[in-house]
């Protein structure tokens, strides 16, 4: 069981309210909590103290928002489900299975704003659409990509094709699954009744975004920001754009090595024994933080570890563990990647200030040797 304590600026020991909260409901005591607290005392100050335990302070809140965090997507509020390749996530738009869902939707924005209101960071991810949401920043067919790949393919071929002749028969309404029931929703005013054609159709592919990424979870949205403006004006979180926000809410993804080194497989002639292999998670081991994110980056075409860490690594058909193969060793050679199957392709450099050398150029001179499998 834990405590929270509101504290005033000017007098740090004075207690506003003592509310326990078990350890097995955080999140709903944590939310019933908030919801009976003034706004005013909220951003005051908020002291955190675990039942049982004598510690408070800044590490005591940041473990409160690091387990809250969590408990935003825990599966068994139906809120958020995950993105595409496990990464980020995105309001589910099926969360009505959840009575209070639109209460919960604006406690995880309060959450999310008190957290940025005192600079504390949240060991969450979303989606670019749902940052783009958060600012009131317009959705893109390219966004689509996060929640379903070969929708987003789809929709760019349309773009990219003339459809004149092509006989698709497409009509301004989608198929949408509710509750495991199909249904034709019009993406517009009679929209059943109007053909897709090589003039409309990039109207076609907006209003197919807006309806997967917006109109499915419009009600979602609006109860989030509701609670997120609460401590966060917009005319204050406007001033950034999504990548920016992602770093003031969660800050650089952290890397774990050793799970990285677990969950990774070695080909054409490599193995954990190998001494290139032995040297190249020796410089991983050396980089800095954002080097690391460059470099699964660099082979994995994203930035963050699944949730559940990387044997969740995800390729272009299912799971697939990162993977290192070997290539032929020329001078001056570097690095490239193989990003639909998570593979670095690694030459086998005659020694580890090589690799090390010929991998940070890869990293930071934008050398992207992505390759097709």
């Amino acid at each position: 069981m834990l405590t929270v304590v509101h504290t005033g600026i000017l007098v740090s020991s004075l207690v506003f309210m003592l509310f326990p909260v078990r350890i097995n409901s955080i999140f709903r005591s944590s939310c019933e909590m908030v919801s009976k607290s003034t706004n005013e005392k909220l951003k005051q100050g908020i002291a955190v103290r675990f039942h049982g335990e004598e510690g408070m302070g800044q590490g005591v809140v940041r473990e409160w928002f690091d387990i809250l965090s969590n408990e935003i997507i825990n599966p068994d509020y139906a809120l958020f489900t995950q993105s595409a390749d496990g990464t980020t996530f995105q309001p589910n738009s099926n969360s009505s299975v959840n009575p209070d869902h639109l209460n919960y939707f604006r406690f995880a924005g309060q959450i999310l704003g008190l957290a940025l209101y005192h600079r504390q960071l949240v060991n969450i991810y979303f989606t670019r659409s749902f940052y783009k949401h958060i600012l009131g920043i317009p959705v893109n067919y390219q966004d689509v990509s996060s929640i379903d790949p070969e929708y987003a393919k789809n929709l760019q071929w349309i773009l990219d094709n003339d459809i004149s002749d092509l006989g698709l028969e497409l009509t301004f309404s989608v198929e949408t699954d509710v509750f495991g029931a199909m249904e034709e929703v019009p993406l517009k005013p009679g929209g059943t009744s109007i053909l897709v054609t090589q003039d409309n159709k990039a109207e076609y592919v907006q209003l197919v975004t807006e309806l997967r990424m917006t109109r499915a979870i419009q009600p979602q949205i609006n109860a989030f920001l509701q609670g997120f403006h609460t401590f966060i004006p917009p005319s204050l979180i406007q001033l950034f754009d999504e990548y920016e926000l992602e770093l003031l809410l969660s800050g650089m993804p952290e890397i774990d090595v050793q799970d990285w080194c677990r969950n990774t497989e070695y080909t054409s002639g490599y193995d954990a024994q190998e001494p290139v292999i032995q040297w190249f998670w020796e410089v991983v081991k050396s980089l800095t933080q954002e080097e690391r994110i460059l470099l699964l980056q660099f082979v994995t075409g994203s930035s963050r570890v699944p949730h559940g860490g990387f044997a969740y690594l995800m390729g272009g058909s299912g799971l697939q563990k990162f993977t290192v193969a070997a290539v032929p060793y020329t001078p001056n050679l570097l690095p490239t990647s193989s990003t639909c199957i998570n593979m670095l392709k690694l030459p086998e450099y005659p020694s580890q200030d090589v690799l090390r050398d010929r991998l940070l150029v890869a990293l930071h001179c934008g050398s992207y040797g992505y390759t097709m499998a």
